[in-house]
């Protein structure tokens, strides 16, 4: 039966997977099979009778002789296909309608086998034969991971809810009635401050009931995951400089013939295939990160983390000691060393469906600090705890698909390689094992609130001295003050990585997009797949395009004094809306979470600030500001100069 429930993703796969394998051999086999071919063509003449075309194809019709027999051709190239890659086809359509004019004879290649055959330009295309293959295996390998996700899901779901179905059997209890339910509900509303639904409360109960089936499940079955039968992990710095060499080997592997080929083919003037020189950049950044893996681990070694306690626990400490015997003590003491631990809460996940299925990261809660150094015969011991929240979820012991664990990365920025290890380590939560460490005293979790507080107060006092060249806000804001008035300017390109991002994905699907299209003119059957397959590519490329154009070039211009606020909000130099507003008309200050950049302690949260008028309309006097505590205290200085009395001041943030 599990075979029928795999069916229909195992066809969808194989549609993709046949689908590239077809088109791959259509347009770029034929193609090469073709061009080796005719490399033993014979060199001949012929008149051109007609010469015509556009942008995407060229039409010729030209006479030869070959041992008194004429004959009649109107193959050009090696493509028997439309395209508008590069500027092929205009500077060949030039050259043949001036000889033409001119009534000269051309340089054909005729097929001695079969003098019926014959071509004008025998040369290959290699930027286009690249570019069909890459567009082409894309498919492919879309087709594979569909079918390979296909089987492994299935069968690691049917091995989950196996053993889930036996914790549940031996151990779980199962969730009330509705009834029950609804009475258990009903005594939480007792309490005034209790805002809970019964679809929510039901939702939560069954949560609760799942992430239960799941710890009764860690609790027998943990010791049995590979690399937790003792409290000695080791790091995943092996298994990736293998996967590192492997992925290196494998595309540099496949680029090569085409590599090998650039100068033989470049005497010949073809200039296009220096774009696989990208292809060769990419290959060369993949082994350098090969090297440099193999050197970590070849300076390092086998670098252990020794859990106290073992396992971590949730609500208790997660710490322990990194050994790492072949790193000098002075080598950390030198000036510029740094040493830091991370330990993250990660919830991995597969999103999507079919061709954009992808698996994805969200960082649950995440700490970093340093650990106390101590010498450890002739290297370090890198001792640390974390305290961890109560409410986290658990490791789980099965990761695929969707599921918890939890990341240790240990980092030591030293003179020559650095040191980067990252453990996967058991932490969970009611198991009978000690909560809190019995040899580490160095808490990096208060030293982490510490720090926070630290940078807290800082930008507190930065801003209430109207310093506002804090980097919370000059990274998006430029400002000038002149007598009472403030001047604030939000310019253009003010996201750098997000324009850029959003150039590259606008860029790339509007490449595909147009060229799917007007290779599906004149295409027969082929063409109307390929159009209809470009749709969605051209959908996204004009979002993209239109997301591209606004984050580029949409510009702010606010200036702030005693008497009120004035707005002028741009798109490159046209103005969109202007906005003034006395101080008296202003009801409230806010300010609104607008989005987030990066996970875990690199992530960064970002804010505008709104001013609200009477009648409840608002609109941005300040924005791309990082952080809560900035976005709060720049409020509070704006409305302090804009002479608004602290009933004007909404203290608590709009996070809608």
């Amino acid at each position: 039966m599990r075979i029928f429930k795999m069916l229909p993703g195992l066809v969808f796969g194989l549609i993709f997977l046949a689908g590239g394998l077809f088109f791959m051999w259509q347009f770029a086999g034929t193609t090469l099979v073709s061009w080796q071919h005719m490399q033993s063509w014979q060199a001949s003449q012929a008149h051109l009778l007609e010469v015509s075309g556009r942008d995407n194809s060229t039409y010729a019709r030209y006479r030869y002789d070959v041992s008194g027999v004429i004959y009649e051709s109107e193959r050009v190239s090696v493509t028997q296909f439309n395209d508008n890659i590069g500027d092929y086809q205009n500077k060949l359509q030039w050259r043949l309608s001036k000889m033409h004019e001119a009534g000269q004879t051309i340089s054909i290649w005729v097929n001695p086998l079969d003098p019926a055959q014959a071509v004008i330009d025998r040369n290959m295309r290699w930027g286009l034969l690249a570019f069909m293959v890459g567009f082409c295996s894309i498919f492919v390998l879309i087709g594979l991971l569909v079918m390979v996700f296909t089987v492994k899901s299935k069968a690691s779901s049917s091995h989950h809810s196996t053993s889930n179905r036996l914790a549940k059997n031996a151990n779980s209890r199962p969730l009330p009635n509705l009834t029950a339910l609804r009475h258990e509900w009903q005594k939480g509303l007792k309490d005034p401050d209790y805002k809970e639904t019964f679809v929510e409360y039901r939702q939560r109960r069954i949560k609760q009931n799942k992430q239960q089936d799941k710890d009764i499940e860690n609790q027998s079955d943990w010791k049995k995951r590979k690399g937790w039968q003792a409290a000695r992990i080791r790091s995943n710095a092996r298994y990736g400089m293998w996967v590192n060499w492997g992925f290196a080997v494998f595309v540099n592997a496949f680029y090569m013939p085409f590599v090998l080929d650039i100068p033989k083919e470049m005497a010949k003037g073809n200039y296009a295939l220096l774009v696989l020189l990208l292809f060769v950049l990419i290959g060369v950044l993949l082994i350098y990160r090969a090297i440099k893996s193999t050197l970590e681990y070849k300076r390092f070694g086998k670098v252990v983390f020794e859990m106290d306690p073992y396992p971590g626990a949730i609500g208790g400490h997660v710490g322990g000691h990194v050994m790492v015997p072949k790193l000098a003590y002075e080598l950390l003491s030198t000036a510029g060393a740094n040493c830091t631990v991370r330990l993250e809460c990660v919830y991995s996940y597969v999103s999507g469906s079919g061709d954009n299925r992808s698996r994805n990261e969200n960082i649950r809660w995440a700490q970093k600090g340093e650990p106390k150094v101590t010498r450890r015969g002739k290297g370090v011991a890198l001792g640390f705890r974390f305290d961890i929240p109560e409410k986290l979820p658990s490791s789980d012991v099965v990761q695929k698909n969707a599921y918890n664990f939890w990341r240790l990365i240990v980092k030591a920025d030293i003179k020559g390689v650095d040191l980067n290890r990252e453990y996967n380590i058991p932490v969970f939560k009611n198991i009978g094992a000690p909560k809190t460490s019995r040899h580490v005293r160095h808490d990096v979790s208060a030293q982490h609130v510490k720090q926070k507080q630290v940078d807290a107060q800082a930008i507190k006092v930065a801003i209430n001295k109207g310093d506002l060249n804090i980097k919370n806000l000059s990274r998006a804001m430029r400002y000038k003050e002149h007598n009472d008035e403030i001047h604030l300017s939000f310019p253009m390109f003010r996201n750098k990585l997000l324009v850029i991002f959003s150039a590259i994905f606008a860029g790339g699907f509007g490449f595909a997009s147009v060229s799917m299209i007007f290779g599906a003119i004149d295409g027969g059957w082929a063409g109307i797949f390929m159009g209809v397959f470009s749709l969605p590519f051209l959908l996204v490329a004009v979002v993209s395009v239109v997301a591209f154009i606004y984050m580029a070039f949409n510009n702010l211009r606010v200036q702030v004094s005693s008497n009120g606020v004035h707005v002028l909000r741009r798109l490159l130099f046209i103005p969109i809306y202007r906005r003034h507003l006395n101080s008296q008309e202003i009801a409230q200050l806010n300010i609104k979470r607008t989005g987030s950049t990066g996970q875990g302690i690199d992530k960064v949260e970002h804010f505008k600030i709104l001013a609200e008028d009477k009648l409840g309309k608002r609109f941005a006097i300040a924005e791309d500001i990082d952080g809560e505590v900035a976005a709060e205290h720049f409020k509070d200085y704006l409305a302090r100069r804009l002479n608004l009395e602290s009933t004007q001041v909404n203290v608590k943030a709009d996070m809608a």
